[in-house]
C-alpha cells in the first residue's frame, strides 16, 4: 500500500514537472517596464531588449509626433513576440476606444530580432501615440502612412518599388484619393493600399518639411481639421496651401513618376500663417461607445512583382539601339531612346481624382 501510494508521487511529480517545463517552453521569457509587458521572448535577454526598446520609441516618437512625452498609460500594453528569421516582419495592436477613453492594449510581433527592433516595434509604438493623442479612429490611409514612415530604411524602400509596380498599367492597382480618404476598413488587397499610404503621408511630410520645421506636426493638424470637419480639401487647404484632392493627387503622382525625387519636383508652397480654430468639435466619440482597432504591419513585403514596367521598357529599348548602333554613337543614342521612352510614358499618366490612378510605365531615374 505504502509503496503504491509512493509510486504515484513519483508519477504526480514527474508529470508536474513535465507541465512545468511545457509552460515555461511556450511562455518564453518575460520582461516589464512601465509601459509594456513582453511575453513569449527567447531568451531573457530579447524580453528585456524589446521591452526597453518598446518604452524607448514611446518616448522618442512621441516628441516626434506630438512634440511632448506622453503620460504613461493606465494599463500596461502586453506584447507577444514571435522570433525567427524564417518569420517576415510584421505586428498588429488591438485597443478599445471607449467613450474618450483608450485602453486594452495588446500586440503582437514577429519577424527577425533585428527587423522588430528597428522597424516592428516603431511602426506598432506609432499607432498607439496617435491613438492616445486623437482618442478615435484616424483614416486607414495615414494611420498606416505614419507607422511605416518610421520604419527602418530598407522597409521604406521596399514599399516605394512596390508602389512602382501597382502604379503600372499592368497591375493598376492605384487607389483614386477620393476613395483613399473614405476607406475606414483596409481593403480587400491591403498591400498597394499600405504602399500608396505610406507614398502619400511621406510627400506631405516633405511638403511640410519645405514650409517649416515641425513636418510631423503639420501633418497631425491636418489630420485633426480633416477628421473634425470630415472635408480633406479644406484641410490640404489650410495646411499645405493645395485646392483640392485632385491637385494633390497630381502633384503626388508627378512626383512619383519622378523617381520620388525631393527638391525638385516639389511645388512651390506659399507661407501659410494657420489659425486653429476654436468651434471644432471634441476629439471624444459619443457617449457609451466603444470601438475595437486593430492596426497592424502586413508581414514582410515579397517581390511578387518583379521588375517595374519601367525598367523592362529602358531594358528593351536600350537592346534595340544596341544592335542596331554603332559603337561610337550607342551612349548617346540610349540616352535619347531612355529620354523619348520617359515622353512618350508621362503623356499617358492619369490625374483623375476618380479614376484608378496609373502610370502606364513609371519613370524612375536610370542609372548606368
Amino acid at each position: 500500500m505504502e509503496a503504491r501510494f509512493f509510486s504515484y508521487i513519483l508519477q504526480s511529480g514527474y508529470v508536474i514537472i513535465r507541465m512545468l517545463v511545457f509552460l515555461f517552453l511556450t511562455t518564453g521569457a518575460q520582461y516589464e517596464t512601465t509601459n509594456f509587458t513582453v511575453d513569449n521572448a527567447p531568451t531573457p535577454k530579447l524580453a528585456q531588449e524589446f521591452c526597453e526598446t518598446a518604452e524607448q520609441y514611446r518616448s522618442e516618437l512621441s516628441v516626434l509626433w506630438l512634440g511632448e512625452v506622453l503620460p504613461d498609460w493606465s494599463s500596461k500594453c502586453t506584447i507577444t513576440v514571435h522570433v525567427g528569421n524564417h518569420l517576415g516582419a510584421g505586428g498588429a495592436t488591438s485597443f478599445v476606444f471607449d467613450n474618450g477613453e483608450v485602453y486594452g492594449w495588446e500586440m503582437e510581433i514577429q519577424g527577425s530580432a533585428q527587423r522588430i527592433l528597428d522597424s516592428v516595434l516603431p511602426h506598432e509604438i506609432t499607432h498607439t501615440i496617435l491613438a492616445t493623442h486623437f482618442r478615435k479612429p484616424l483614416p486607414r490611409w495615414l494611420d498606416e502612412g505614419a507607422a511605416t514612415s518610421v520604419e527602418h530604411h530598407t522597409e521604406k524602400e521596399n514599399y516605394r518599388r512596390m508602389l512602382l509596380t501597382f502604379l503600372s498599367e499592368e497591375v493598376r492597382k492605384g487607389l483614386p484619393f477620393k476613395r483613399m480618404v473614405a476607406l475606414k476598413e483596409y481593403p480587400s488587397d491591403p498591400m498597394p493600399f499600405y504602399a500608396q499610404g505610406f507614398s502619400v503621408v511621406e510627400y506631405l511630410l516633405l511638403l511640410g518639411r519645405k514650409m517649416d520645421s515641425s513636418e510631423h506636426h503639420r501633418l497631425l493638424r491636418f489630420a485633426k481639421t480633416g477628421m473634425d470637419s470630415n472635408n480633406w480639401q479644406d484641410a490640404l487647404q489650410k495646411h499645405y496651401n493645395i485646392d483640392s484632392l485632385g491637385t494633390l493627387q497630381l502633384n503626388w503622382v508627378q512626383w512619383v513618376n519622378a523617381g520620388f525625387t525631393i527638391e525638385k519636383n516639389l511645388p512651390f508652397i506659399a507661407e501659410i500663417n494657420e489659425k486653429e480654430s476654436k468651434n471644432l468639435p471634441e476629439n471624444n466619440l459619443s457617449v457609451n461607445q466603444s470601438i475595437m482597432l486593430v492596426s497592424a504591419k502586413p508581414a514582410s513585403i515579397q517581390q511578387k512583382y518583379g521588375k517595374s514596367i519601367y525598367e523592362k521598357t529602358v531594358e528593351k529599348a536600350v537592346e534595340k539601339t544596341i544592335e542596331k548602333t554603332p559603337e561610337k554613337t550607342a551612349e548617346k543614342t540610349i540616352e535619347k531612346t531612355v529620354e523619348k521612352t520617359a515622353e512618350n510614358q508621362n503623356q499617358h499618366i492619369n490625374f483623375d481624382p476618380n479614376e484608378p490612378i496609373r502610370l502606364d510605365a513609371v519613370i524612375r531615374s536610370v542609372r548606368r
